[in-house]
């Protein structure tokens, strides 16, 4: 299969699998996409990326970090909404969910271009399967490629816009400990850089613990530190989480993430493409499973604030061997569980599209497709003449006494009207 020049914004300008030159003479609008043409789609953006990684990456890391920042202003207002309302665990697990996230991925979505990793797992997967023979080789390696370097883009992007909207400017505030010898000093303001009012001091790590666990710290003026709290606890149980564990919660996440990418290319409009995505998100972060990317903006900021302080198990050697790089390996087999089987099913149609394409010419511009009536009701004159009215009548006689053969227009207005609206 030919290559496509890399170019971001022409995914959604380029020639469906089929064409449908009937709806170029026709004011039609399709509300939905089929199955087989979302394939198309999903390979076409995933030769993009390929090519794209491979001739250009830099734009290839730089659109990972841009979508690592995107989405991480939605799981900030997860944060700084979800995690401050619902007085039960399911109530605010439904808030943090469906307020900020999905916000986050819909504008990845729209801005048609920046990589998400746990995206990027299905698209590039596809456009491998169906790749041809000889260049099959050439797009696994761009895989392979593409997967290493959307990966730290998308955590370089949540680290930093963590570190930039949320720590330094104080919308989330930072536990310090005063004298503290403990090495976490490196996890909490190292370089002394955030103001007083930035800041919790503690005169030791004892205080902080029992002010945390027995006193009222996470709902103490009307639960303005809860969003610290929120990432605190999550980091607390991501970076202490049993290594198989987290394959799996980033297997079921992934699986749903990919469904939503999927969900919203069926829609043709953008409020149907939010709902569609909003539906999985909510599913799978309400539900407790772990994303990827989201991991990547929770654990680096709740040991930054200071989750190091709250156990130590809560750095950053174990967010990696116990958190990211499970959950990367889960988030390969939830793609992978969406790619198989919808490729298994679709793939005989979208061959058969790409044979078609190959023998299609198009019509000139301005040309008129003539189509044999297969309707009856195409074949219908447009007058027909109706039987002759009563001798008596006085329209029907002429001078000569012959009757007046009458046509009648079929028409909206009626059957005693002309074509032109007046009446016979």
């Amino acid at each position: 299969m030919a290559h496509i020049e890399p170019n971001h914004t022409t995914a959604h300008t380029e020639p469906r699998p089929q064409a449908y030159d009937v709806l170029r003479f026709m004011n039609v609008k399709r509300v939905f996409n089929t199955q087989p043409e979302i394939m198309g789609m999903v390979i076409q953006v995933g030769e993009i990326v390929h090519e794209r990684m491979l001739k250009r990456p830099m734009m290839t890391f730089l659109l990972s970090v841009q979508a690592g920042l995107l989405l991480s202003f939605g799981i900030l207002m997860s944060c700084q909404v979800g995690g401050r309302w619902g007085g039960t665990t399911g109530t605010n697990n439904f808030v943090f969910a469906g307020f900020g996230i999905p916000f986050g991925l819909t504008f990845i979505v729209l801005c048609q271009g920046s990589e998400l990793i746990t995206a990027n797992y299905m698209f590039t997967t596809f456009a491998v399967l169906a790749a041809a023979p000889e260049d099959r080789a050439r797009s696994i390696k761009a895989l392979l490629i593409n997967w290493f370097v959307c990966w730290w883009g998308n955590i370089a992007g949540a680290i930093l816009h963590f570190t930039f909207f949320a720590w330094q400017t104080g919308l989330v505030k930072t536990v310090k400990i005063k004298g503290s010898e403990l090495p976490a000093s490196s996890y909490s303001d190292p370089l002394n850089t955030l103001e007083h009012i930035e800041t919790i001091y503690y005169e030791s790590q004892d205080a902080f613990r029992q002010d945390y666990f027995g006193g009222d710290f996470c709902t103490r003026s009307n639960y303005a530190l809860a969003n610290m709290c929120k990432l605190m606890n999550a980091a607390r149980a991501k970076c202490t989480a049993n290594f198989a564990t987290s394959i799996l919660r980033g297997w079921g996440c992934n699986w749903m993430v990919c469904l939503a990418i999927w969900l919203q290319m069926i829609a043709t409009e953008p409020i149907s493409k939010f709902i569609m995505i909003w539906l999985p998100i909510e599913l799978f972060i309400s539900s407790g499973f772990d994303h990827l990317v989201v991991n990547e903006f929770l654990i680096p900021g709740g040991i930054m604030v200071g989750g190091y302080y709250l156990d130590h198990r809560a750095n950053w050697g174990n967010a990696f061997w116990f958190n990211f790089v499970p959950v990367t390996i889960g988030s390969i087999l939830g793609a992978w569980s969406l790619v198989f089987p919808f490729w298994y099913v679709n793939k005989d149609a979208w061959y058969i599209a790409q044979e078609k394409r190959k023998n299609y010419t198009p019509a000139p511009i301005g040309a008129v497709i003539v189509d044999e009536a297969k309707d009856e009701k195409a074949k219908m004159p447009l007058f027909v003449e109706l039987p002759p009215l009563p001798p008596t009548h006085p329209d029907v006689l002429n001078p000569s006494g012959r009757r007046v053969a009458r046509h009648r227009a079929l028409s909206s207005s009626g059957p005693d009207t002309s074509p032109t609206g007046r009446r016979i």
